[in-house]
């Protein structure tokens, strides 16, 4: 024992050891008064490759160059939709345990359609109309907003902003002071009684501006000379539909005729609906004096637009391109407002994507590549003459969406079937359709174990015991159910999981890795960072050790 201590003594002498008064100061020391989390819908992590040299240096760039970019992070379930993406990010939990497994789903209760955030016990506040029937009570987890709230003893505040509705509610959680997103047909943001009684006396002021009739009179033109935009393919081509398909996808787009019908909506299909969304987040920064107390404060912002460019022209287009341009723009107004409301050192923020995008596949098949489409209707006639032929009734099936199919349970038992052999065989027969890679039974994927990022895996991630399908398939690479013009998302493939993950600010050094991560530890690094209870259904290690 005295050896022992003799030892310890010469080290510290030596200077091996360092009192603990003395040490150096790393990232975190100085507590995070807000935490602003970035998500940005439908961002491919390629687009920071492709558009770097048209950044700025204060958006894209400040993050990276004095962040900590993860180039390889994933998501590690299917499907890649909207809605499971934003809870997945807030919640640090997949599907297969927060409950929310698709921006809708088929209800084996009632045989219906469940939106995510569908709420008929609530009412709208802001909108005479029925959008703000919205709430997260389908959201099985606590989001980091919950943790915070908690945590605080209700002195933190939370709010959440978005276009979509799904994309404010997810991320702000059940105990958030709110949740604000767009109504289409006002053009105003609105919320929920899940929240408030009624709306805060700023945002009725934001929403008297009228700003959606304001952009939208303006138009859309390219930010700089249309023939700048080398990294994107030809403005007039195949791949490509505008809102109004009457109209060409090539520029400059106006909205003369949206204004006339007062169709608001339209809004977010244009770089203009992330700049509402930056301007609300700005107002609601000022308005509520978030991270100007001792109790940090959490802003959800999600940037929905991008989202809804990709699904009509596609991830080669210039109104891709452009958008991405304009946003980079949006991010710096947004970190300069940062720098002066909160102080540069007092916040910390982190940015990502709800999934990424698929290529058109009628442009990979013209480029030789293979790819191809599968009509869900397709799929569902092939199984009811499947049923037909092998059993005499179609009633056997009840629905197929998401890639999943639903079975009739009253059904089976009326016809005295073996449910395990009945879905067996459903997933040999699906292999054997064009398009579909491969298929799984419930029982697999509620009892097998598979190796991480394969497909089964990412299935098995994405089922909820109670609430997802009877047989789960997956369509090959390329593939999808979609018109050929514009794409979709969905997939466990890279295209779609693939995201970028930034942390910056407080309690961030700078860095980069290409360690393979995943989605779900974003919620449990910034919990860890504020020091508090990680989210209730966590299943991933935080990230923290990489930020001293």
């Amino acid at each position: 024992m005295r050896q022992l201590s003799l030892f310890f003594v010469t080290l510290f002498i030596l200077g091996k050891i360092t009192p603990l008064s003395s040490q150096t100061k790393t990232p975190g020391d100085t507590k995070t008064k807000l935490v602003v989390g970035i998500v940005v819908d439908q961002m491919r992590n390629d687009y920071i490759y492709r558009y770097w040299d048209r950044f700025g240096a204060g958006g894209f760039k400040r993050l990276i160059n004095e962040g900590y970019y993860f180039k390889n992070a994933h998501y590690n379930y299917i499907p890649t939709y909207t809605g499971p993406g934003h809870c997945s990010i807030y919640t640090g939990a997949t599907p297969r345990t927060h409950g929310i497994i698709a921006n809708d789903w088929y209800n084996k209760n009632n045989s219906t359609m469940q939106y995510c955030v569908s709420d008929t016990s609530v009412r709208s506040v802001g909108s005479d109309s029925t959008s703000g029937q919205m709430s997260p009570h389908n959201q099985l987890s606590s989001t980091i907003g919950d943790e915070l709230i908690m945590s605080s003893n209700k002195g933190s505040k939370v709010f959440g902003i978005a276009l979509k509705d799904r994309s404010a509610i997810l991320p702000a959680g059940h105990a958030a002071n709110a949740a604000f997103w767009y109504d289409d047909a006002s053009g105003n943001f609105i919320s929920s009684t899940w929240y408030m009684k009624e709306l805060p006396i700023w945002l009725t002021n934001f929403n008297d501006k009228k700003l959606p009739a304001s952009y939208l009179q303006k138009g859309w033109s390219t930010l700089y000379p249309i023939e700048s935009y080398t990294n994107s393919i030809a403005d007039e081509n195949n791949y490509e539909a505008a809102p109004n398909k009457k109209e060409k996808a090539v520029f400059p787009y106006e909205y003369k005729s949206y204004l006339n019908k007062n169709s608001f909506g339209v809004l977010k299909m244009t770089p203009f609906g992330n700049t509402i969304t930056k301007e609300l987040s700005l107002e609601c920064l000022r308005s509520e004096k978030l991270g100007k107390d001792n109790d940090c404060d959490l802003l959800c912002i999600s940037f929905s637009s991008p989202d809804y460019i990709g699904h009509y022209y596609g991830p080669r287009a210039i109104e891709t391109e452009d958008i991405y341009l304009r946003l980079d723009k949006e991010l710096e107004d947004l970190l300069n407002a940062l720098d002066k409301e909160v102080g540069k050192n007092n916040y910390t923020v982190f940015l990502t994507a709800d999934h990424g995008g698929a290529d058109v596949p009628a442009h990979l098949l013209d480029s030789k590549i293979p790819a191809g489409y599968l009509k869900e209707s397709k799929v569902t006639k092939e199984v009811k003459s499947y049923f037909k032929s092998t059993y005499g009734d179609t009633l056997l099936l009840a629905n197929i969406s998401n890639e999943q199919v639903f079975l009739n349970e009253e059904k089976l038992r009326e016809l005295k079937l073996d449910k395990n052999k009945v879905e067996t065989d459903l997933c040999a027969f699906l292999i054997s359709l064009k398009g579909i890679a491969e298929a799984y039974p419930s029982s697999v994927l509620r009892n097998e174990a598979f190796a991480q990022n394969n497909l089964p895996s990412l299935l098995q991630n994405g089922y909820n015991h109670k609430l997802s399908g009877h047989v789960s398939f997956v369509y090959q690479a390329a593939w999808m159910d979609y018109s050929e013009k514009g794409t979709t998302h969905g997939a466990g493939y890279n295209y779609d999981t693939h995201v970028p993950i930034i942390f910056y600010g407080n309690g961030i050094k700078k860095g980069l890795n290409f360690n393979y991560i995943t989605i779900t530890q974003i919620a449990p690094t910034v919990c860890e960072l504020l020091q508090i209870n990680q989210t209730n259904s966590c299943i991933s290690e935080p990230l923290n050790t990489y930020f001293r």
